[in-house]
């Protein structure tokens, strides 16, 4: 099966977009995710949270989520190791070696929120999509 163009365009933020440049958690709308985040100036997170949180490939800040290739759960599947491998939690919050972003970057996804450490002069543009 394709995708059509007007597919393609609703998961990369034809529905909205969100900026900050403080320290408050961003939450996507019940009925979206957030899909891209562009990095105005060099960058770190508080908090990265996954959509799916403890199900599916996720990358995210916290000790429940996983990197590619841990045993995660998968459609009712338990403790399945999907077959990727690599990929490393994102440091953020209060961990010493803070991930950074560089000014300029955009990272694709699907994520429920995010908090960024404040930024007068940069922030984040968030894009939302389904």
């Amino acid at each position: 099966m394709g995708i059509n163009s007007t597919e393609v365009s609703y998961g990369f933020g034809q529905n909205g977009s969100i900026f900050t440049n403080t320290n408050t958690q961003v939450v996507a709308p019940t009925d979206r995710v957030i899909v891209a985040i562009q990095f105005l100036a060099d960058t770190t997170f508080d908090e990265l949270s996954p959509e799916n949180g403890t199900s599916g490939i996720c990358v995210g800040d916290a000790a429940n989520e996983k990197g590619a290739g841990a045993e995660i759960t998968i459609s009712g599947a338990t403790n399945e190791n999907v077959g990727a491998s690599g990929g490393q939690i994102i440091n953020a919050a209060s961990d010493s070696n803070l991930t950074k972003f560089p000014a300029g970057m955009t990272i694709y996804g699907r994520w429920s929120s995010f908090t960024i450490d404040a930024d007068a002069d940069g922030g984040v543009i968030a894009y939302l999509g389904y």
